[in-house]
């Protein structure tokens, strides 16, 4: 007979006394229980001891089912019980069901919700422990970010935005689709400043992101995720700078036309849990989660990697124009790109940045 060992969990040390309560409502929300099987995810044989952490997990993402950045989540159960003999459940809602990208920030650090993912740059606000990441440039190809994704620089700025965001533990990142696309819904743009002068292009709340828009003579405007499609639509403003995958999935495409290839941004997905949740855990049971959450951000960026090629031909096979800028017209991109490295980047640890390059 299977032997199991069933752990004992202690409760959450949420000092909040309606944390629970409004976690069992989350539970009763028409959320995406990770327990079933996931594209992508392979089965692994199974060990002869079992342990057990009795209360389920509530992920809020942004991110749609069957995304990469969601599988990455998702995954996580699957894994646990099947490689490192752990029962977990993790309840995931997607399409940012359960609020806007910062107010779902903000409920992972009161413990309203147990895990979130965001963009890296939307979580500049909390911590600039990263902001390195979004510098202009920076991450030149998928293999140059893989390798940043399990180096010493990112477990040193992991340390540091848990000792500046205390409530908050840093899980393992995955991409976020690739690089960002600048679209809008006006003309195609081959040069900056001049053609794309005047246009309102959505940002986050990243000082680099709107420096960024404005270096290439677009005016930013922060806008919440869930209010871009409308924003489009109703002519709030005329573009967006989005992976292919998000552009697609969220049907963004349905108000834009034209894209330019611009290769500024590689969009990092970076994943966090509500600090009271991790040391609500045995010591054994965070080692293994921590593991698995690292298998599945691993399987969860080999398709990522893949799907940024396929959605990009999603949108051509839906009519959309997508410019791919010669040599010199991306010299005329980059300059003022890279420029923001030695202004609104003048703050970011100079260790950081070198370190960065080294990855190349």
């Amino acid at each position: 007979m299977q032997k199991k060992d069933v752990v004992s969990v202690p409760q959450c040390s949420d000092p909040t006394a309606g944390n629970e309560r409004r976690r069992g409502f989350l539970r009763g929300v028409a959320g995406v229980t990770a327990g079933a099987a996931i594209a992508g995810f392979p089965a692994i044989v199974r060990s002869q001891t079992q342990r057990r952490f009795l209360r389920p997990l509530v992920a809020g993402l942004n991110s749609k089912q069957g995304d990469p950045s969601y599988n990455s989540i998702a995954g996580i159960s699957k894994i646990l019980r099947e490689k490192y003999d752990v029962q977990m459940e993790v309840q995931v809602h997607p399409s940012s069901s359960l609020g806007t990208d910062i107010s779902q920030l903000e409920a992972v650090q009161t413990g309203f919700i147990d895990i979130t993912s965001n963009v890296t740059a939307q979580f500049s606000n909390f911590s600039k422990a990263f902001d390195f990441v979004d510098l202009p440039y920076a991450i030149t190809n998928w293999d140059m970010a893989l390798r940043l994704f399990k180096s010493d620089l990112w477990r040193t700025a992991a340390a540091r935005f848990e000792k500046e965001v205390p409530a908050l533990k840093v899980l393992p990142p995955v991409g976020g689709g690739g690089f960002r696309l600048l679209w809008n819904g006006k003309r195609s743009l081959k040069n900056a400043p001049n053609d794309v002068n005047g246009l309102k292009f959505r940002t986050t709340n990243s000082q680099l992101e709107i420096g960024l828009v404005r270096a290439w003579g677009g005016n930013p405007s922060p806008l919440a995720w869930t209010e871009t499609y409308n924003g489009l639509k109703n002519g709030v403003i005329d573009g967006i700078h989005v992976q292919p995958i998000w552009t697609f999935t969220f049907n963004m495409h349905e108000v834009l036309k034209f894209a330019t290839a611009v290769d500024a941004i590689f969009a990092v997905q970076f994943q966090v849990m509500n600090k009271n949740t991790w040391n609500s855990m045995p010591a054994a049971i965070q080692k293994a989660f921590m593991a698995a959450a690292q298998d599945a951000a691993d399987i969860a960026n080999g398709e990522d990697r893949v799907l940024e090629t396929q959605f990009t031909q999603k949108l051509k096979d839906a009519k959309m124009d997508i410019y791919v800028p010669s040599a010199a017209e991306r010299k005329v991109w980059q300059a003022p790109g890279e420029a923001l490295w030695n202004t609104l980047g003048k703050d970011i640890d100079r260790g950081y940045l070198k370190d960065m390059v080294a990855l190349r």
